[in-house]
């Protein structure tokens, strides 16, 4: 993994995770790990981070060295689980809808939309007709900077089906992308030689 320094080099004996190890821990990885949650379930995002790193003092024995990709992994099982209850509170809300007139409901229409990606004006709508999985792969690939055996970490998958599937995500991004590009013929060569760069800045750990 090529992340930043602040992430490395915990104290490595496991007999000696006390609580200052524990401090040590959050405050080298609590930035990261609060960026995972915000970035896939913004209104839970401290929840899910709580959680983690209470799960973390619980196991600290199982906490690796290298502790980021594990951190991952515990906050992708809380992150599903926050979904969960999000499908659970839209359903309970539609339940609700459905007692009300239009006229009542119109106007709030746009307002629990979460904007879980960056604002990047080809990208982002690209990524979001993509699979859930593909989405999840690339923005572990991408936003948190993991290679592919700690995404296979993260998961729970193997690393080649993760390579294979990583592989096939891009492939499909980038076709979004395309797709996304304006019909005038010129704009569209223009982007065309450009679509790689663009893709790119999912951001830059996208291969050309």
């Amino acid at each position: 993994m090529t992340g930043s320094p602040q992430h490395r080099e915990l104290p490595p004996a496991r007999a000696g995770r006390d609580e200052a190890w524990f401090e040590d821990l959050f405050r080298r990885s609590h930035c990261a790990v609060l960026a995972f949650a915000r970035r896939r379930v913004p209104e839970d995002a401290d929840d899910v981070v709580s959680e983690v790193f209470s799960v973390a003092w619980r196991r600290r024995d199982e906490v690796p060295e290298e502790p980021l990709p594990w951190l991952y992994r515990v906050a992708h099982h809380e992150v599903l689980h926050s979904r969960r209850g999000e499908a659970r509170r839209a359903r309970n809300a539609q339940a609700a809808v459905e007692h009300l007139g239009p006229e009542q409901t119109a106007a709030d229409m746009g307002e629990h939309v979460a904007d879980r990606l960056d604002s990047r004006a080809l990208i982002r709508p690209a990524l979001d007709l993509l699979p859930d999985a593909d989405q999840e792969l690339l923005r572990l690939w991408a936003w948190e900077g993991l290679e592919p055996q700690e995404i296979a970490y993260v998961l729970g998958c193997t690393r080649g089906a993760t390579r294979v599937r990583l592989h096939r995500a891009l492939r499909r991004l980038r076709r979004a992308v395309l797709a996304a590009a304006p019909r005038d013929t010129a704009a569209r060569a223009v982007h065309r030689r450009s679509h790689h760069e663009t893709v790119a800045a999912v951001p830059a750990r996208i291969e050309a």
